[in-house]
């Protein structure tokens, strides 16, 4: 590994404590106001196309989300330090961390989304949820899921 390739891993190890960092202090906070719909231009209107599509599942995904938009911001939050886990492990001079980066990622970040929900039981105003704790995997298990469409996609472009 040359000297770029380790700064290079560094800064993405950097990101990623740091990224964890923010989901700390964030569930440090004794109350988060989080709006009761969704900030993101269209969501709502999204929603509102789904739910009326009457695909099975989806509609009641859609349901859920628009009734439940702090779990959708978990999965938000989680698939943002899926991405970072990924590409820091993929970074890294250890072959097994590049190779089973999406397994490790998951692991890592399900394991740091359990230690939140313990930390968030010891906050004043805060409580622990199973279902925060899901919302966090689906999040981190999305990242590695885009990577690997990704990867794929890349892989079938560059053979042509």
């Amino acid at each position: 590994m040359t000297d770029k390739q380790k700064l290079i891993f560094h800064i993405f190890v950097a990101f990623s404590l740091l990224y964890a960092a923010i989901i700390f202090y964030l569930s440090a906070q004794s109350s988060i106001d989080l709006p009761s719909s969704s900030p993101i231009p269209f969501y709502d209107q999204l929603l509102d196309l789904v739910k009326n599509s009457k695909i099975p599942y989806v509609s009641d995904i859609a349901y859920y989300s628009a009734h439940n938009f702090d779990k959708v911001a978990h999965m938000i939050l989680y698939f943002g330090f899926g991405i970072l886990l990924h590409i820091t492990f993929r970074h890294s001079d250890n072959l097994t961390l590049r190779k089973y980066a999406p397994v490790i990622a998951i692991f890592i970040g399900v394991a740091y989304g359990i230690s939140d929900e313990i930390h968030q039981m010891y906050v004043p105003g805060r409580t622990s949820s199973f279902d925060d704790l899901v919302a966090d995997s689906i999040g981190i298990t999305l990242a590695q899921i885009v990577f690997w469409l990704v990867v794929l996609k890349s892989l079938f472009f560059r053979k042509k």
